[in-house]
């Protein structure tokens, strides 16, 4: 199996995951599983979405027809690409074919032209599919199936944003496909600002 990457050590906050937290206490667990057993919901969901909708199935490619968050079988390319571009990082999409709320996310939020223009310009975005083991070359250079890679990324909700820094370590996260543009700009400008060495996302406030 894959080693897991290295991480930062950083605020707690649900959009960075943080491999030496302190053992919850009792309430603490049963709200770790409710959100456990949430999570495994919300990918079934998705997994049953793209059963329904297997009769009337959307080519893969027609969903990158735009350019936002291509699909790409190499990281170190993309991370090469936002260092000689002078990038902040690269956020990677991951989710999976028939996933409605995956559908939902790129025909709605990242529609907005501000959200778009954020992005682009402070990051190399690419997509993964989490659900088909295709070939991917990882930040390290090293072969890995998608399905492997996302899974030592601890993605097990979909889809799942994951921005990593220059050095190829994620930095945060952002979890389905909740939230307006604005909410999504503003974790760009989190991210980009590096705003995770100073504050957790939920009480991060941009510099004026």
């Amino acid at each position: 199996m894959r080693p897991l990457p290295p991480r930062r050590e950083l605020f707690s906050d649900p959009t960075v995951p943080c491999p030496h937290a302190p053992r919850p206490q009792l309430g603490q667990a049963r709200a770790l599983r409710w959100i456990a057993s949430l999570t495994v919901v919300l990918l079934v969901l998705c997994v049953i979405t793209g059963t329904l909708q297997a009769g009337n199935p959307t080519p893969v490619s027609s969903k990158h027809q735009d350019g936002f968050f291509p699909p790409t079988a190499d990281l170190a390319a993309a991370l090469e690409q936002a260092r000689v571009s002078g990038h902040k990082g690269v956020a990677v999409l991951f989710e999976m074919e028939g996933c409605g709320e995956c559908a939902k996310l790129r025909a709605t939020t990242f529609k907005d032209s501000r959200l778009r223009e954020t992005y682009e310009g402070s990051f190399v975005t690419v997509s993964l599919m989490a659900d088909q083991p295709l070939p991917l070359l990882g930040f390290d250079r090293q072969p890995t199936p998608q399905t492997e890679f996302a899974r030592a990324e601890r993605v097990f909700a979909l889809p799942t944003l994951v921005f990593y820094d220059l050095d190829g370590l994620a930095v945060a996260r952002q979890l389905g496909s909740a939230g307006d543009a604005a909410q999504w700009i503003r974790l760009a400008r989190y991210v980009r600002d590096k705003g995770y060495e100073e504050a957790p996302f939920s009480h991060w406030r941009p510099a004026e």
